[in-house]
């Protein structure tokens, strides 16, 4: 059964920069976001590094980033 609290995946990106990027933008419009990486991530660069989001939160998480313009010019 799906919560509101529960934690979900917003998006995986290829490193802990862009990740920590997207995490900030989230936050500074009042999304608590949170970085996840596999423990070989930063090692190997073979494991995408997630933002996570509480599932209430996705779907303005996402109208956030699509208006994002710092955040589209850099995709």
């Amino acid at each position: 059964m799906e919560k509101d609290n529960d934690i979900v995946v917003f998006g995986k990106y290829a490193n802990p920069v862009d990740a920590n990027i997207i995490k900030g933008v989230l936050e500074s419009n009042g999304i608590t976001a949170g970085v996840m990486e596999d423990d070989y991530s930063n090692v190997m660069l073979m494991s995408p590094v997630r933002v996570m989001v509480m599932r209430r939160d996705l779907e303005r998480a996402r109208e956030v980033l699509e208006s994002a313009p710092e955040v589209n010019d850099a995709q």
